[in-house]
């Protein structure tokens, strides 16, 4: 990957990712059970330190591979 020649700072790239809450909020479901989903590896997401960050194209991408289905 090539960045720019000014460096990143760490808030420009958590904006790139996005917490339970948000990922909840935009697909209709409950933070619990975005977790759950993301704890048993069925949504992708990873945690930083006791926070859950999803990358919201690969949710996109999850939401169309289980034909747009909010619960699992």
């Amino acid at each position: 990957m090539i960045l720019n020649e000014r460096s990143t700072s760490s808030a420009e790239v958590i904006c790139l990712l996005w917490s339970d809450r948000q990922i909840a909020a935009a697909i209709g479901m409950s933070v619990k059970r975005v977790q759950e989903l993301a704890r048993t590896r069925l949504l992708p997401g990873f945690k930083v330190g006791r926070n859950w960050r999803f990358d919201p194209d690969a949710v996109h991408s999850w939401i169309k591979r289980n034909g747009g289905s909010k619960e699992t």
